[in-house]
């Protein structure tokens, strides 16, 4: 199984290349594996070494960094340059993100290989060797152990071999912070990778003088080789799955308070329908607590039934004529005062007479119709709670129901009085919902609406926080807040999604290259509900796996990888 997945992986890379082989001579290639990040961009690139007067294949992996998908770029241009020497090839897409360049080299020496596509660059450091030199350092392999090769043109081929190193042996006692020579066999060192997608630090002090000097330099390249053990996962895996890495980096996660909490609607989402006149209430259609309701919908009539006297009918009639007697009155003395036949004290007092009748006219004329006074929702949203049954005689101003809309949501927790300094300096707070989601009171919109200065009646401190714009929450749930205060300390933390449980031990993938995971147990700390703080097993620089672990775990059994893996025939 692990044989057949590697071989897949290595077909799938030089797809689209020459296929020149010999299934009863073949040699042992060892792929080299190059790395660079822009700030848009992946850029991983593969060879089999670059050899004067001989066609290597190279492919290129283009990632978008926004969503970790193939880019969409249809081409790409890439250019090697060694000393005086530059060749230039254009590749169409084999398929989406993939890139096949077939680069026959005329001069040996040290170089770069440039690659620009998606509107980025990058460079990578390469060596092309003569022809001999290759020969020197190549591999004989007789019949040892067996291997499952499967190309991109289809072939099987079903081989053993002993690997039997005899020429051209490299022994180094060095410390290597991530160095790797494109022909090493035999190490006796320590190595300390610091991987940085921007900045790569290379520090040799090897016993052959070889030095690399330290640089910094978005979109420039280095080798990124597996190590023994490490995880293959392809880069059409995670293309196909929810996957993103990340550089681990120093935070400020302190002063992290867990709490639970309950949801409860702001003030400003609910309205409450009232009785407009007194009369015996009748609902309109199956007005329950929870039923979605929209503005201007009827959902109550008042009528006056048995009692005469308060009959809404005889009020609204009562209301119209009232205010035709006073629009009457109006009109004659306007006339009259404008001939200066009665006082303006007279006439502002039939103008007022004439206004509050009107007033109290249209009121009704608007909820009246046949006989019935209706009463209607002020604003979309749903019933909350009803005041009232059907049937129920109510005076004017009597509440009949509440209608909630759809809007901010208050959160709402008390916290214990030994957390009032850390109350005082709340940075952010962190909502985890029930389905395991989790927001950030910032990010959405929200903030803190009140902290309790003096504790209630259970000795606790009142916390209020306005949930702005998260979807999702439910009047009356239970929520897990996270009240992060300042900290000063700054510490190595890592997105929950990093992490992987097993028997009770957290891992993560930490990235080699963009094909190959070194599995790595570390010991967790405080969390605040997205990031979770990593006391031991990390460190600032490194890149993980953020989105996608879980599907790393599940092909671990079948993918360890082999750092020297692969044939080219």
């Amino acid at each position: 199984m692990k044989n057949t997945l590697l071989a897949a992986i290595l077909a799938i890379a030089f797809c689209g290349c020459s296929d020149s082989h010999k299934e009863e001579e073949h040699k042992h290639a060892h792929l080299h594996n190059y790395t660079a990040y822009t700030a848009d961009h992946e850029f991983f690139m593969q060879h089999e070494g670059l050899v004067t007067d001989t066609t290597a294949c190279v492919t290129l992996y283009l990632t978008r960094l926004s969503d970790f998908k193939p880019s969409g770029a249809t081409e790409a241009t890439a250019t090697l340059k060694v000393g005086d020497s530059e060749q230039s090839l254009t590749a169409k897409a084999s398929s989406a993100g993939i890139f096949n360049f077939n680069f026959t080299p005329t001069h040996k020496g040290e170089g770069s290989l440039a690659f620009e596509a998606g509107g980025d660059k990058a460079h990578f450091h390469v060596e092309v060797l003569a022809k001999g030199e290759a020969d020197e350092h190549s591999h004989d392999h007789s019949h040892g152990h067996s291997h499952d090769h499967g190309d991109a043109h289809g072939h099987n081929h079903e081989a053993t071999h002993e690997h039997n190193h005899e020429t051209h042996e490299h022994n180094h006692e060095a410390t290597h912070e991530h160095g790797h020579e494109a022909h090493e066999h035999n190490h006796e060192a320590t190595h300390e990778h610091n991987h940085d997608a921007h900045a790569h630090e290379h520090n040799h002090e090897a016993v052959n003088g070889h030095a690399h000097h330290s640089h910094a330099h978005s979109g420039h390249g280095e080798l990124t080789e597996g190590k023994q053990g490490d995880i293959a996962f392809s880069k059409e895996q995670s293309w196909n799955i929810g996957f993103a890495t990340a550089v681990v980096e120093k935070s400020h996660l302190g002063g992290i308070v867990k709490i639970a909490a309950k949801v409860a609607p702001a003030p400003e989402s609910f309205t409450t329908i009232v009785a407009s006149t007194s009369g015996k209430v009748q609902f309109v259609g199956n007005v329950v607590e929870g039923k979605s309701v929209t503005k201007g919908e009827p959902l109550f009539y008042l009528e006056g039934g048995d009692v005469t006297d308060n009959d809404a009918a005889v009020k609204y009639a009562e209301a119209e004529s009232n205010y035709q007697v006073a629009k009457a009155d109006y009109d004659r003395k306007k006339l009259l005062f404008n001939e200066k036949i009665v006082s303006e004290r007279e006439f502002q007092a039939a103008e007022a007479t004439y206004k509050q009748a009107e007033a109290r006219f249209t009121s009704m004329k608007r909820s009246f119709a046949g006989g019935k006074v209706t009463l209607k929702a002020a604003r979309d949203g749903f019933v909350s709670t009803l005041l009232v049954s059907n049937g129920d005689y109510v005076e004017p101003g009597t509440p009949l129901a509440t209608v909630q809309s759809a809007g901010a949501s208050n959160i709402v927790a008390e916290l214990p009085m030994r957390y009032v300094d850390g109350l005082k300096s709340i940075k952010d707070v962190n909502i985890e919902l029930q389905s395991g989601e989790t927001f950030s009171m910032n990010a959405n919109g929200g903030s803190v609406v009140a902290v309790g200065s003096a504790a209630n009646k259970c000795n606790m401190l009142p916390l209020t926080i306005s949930a702005g714009t998260i979807e999702g929450l439910v009047s009356g749930s239970i929520v897990t807040l996270y009240v992060i205060s300042e900290s000063k300390e700054a510490v190595i933390a890592v997105p929950r999604t990093a992490l992987v449980e097993e028997m009770g031990n957290f891992f993560v993938f930490v990235q080699s290259n963009p094909i190959s995971f070194e599995k790595r147990e570390v010991t967790v700390g405080a969390s605040d509900g997205m990031n979770v703080q990593i006391l031991k097993g990390l460190h600032a620089g490194e890149r993980v796996v953020t989105k996608g672990a879980v599907s790393l775990k599940l092909s671990q059994g079948a993918a360890a990888l082999d750092p020297h893996a692969g044939h080219v025939h």
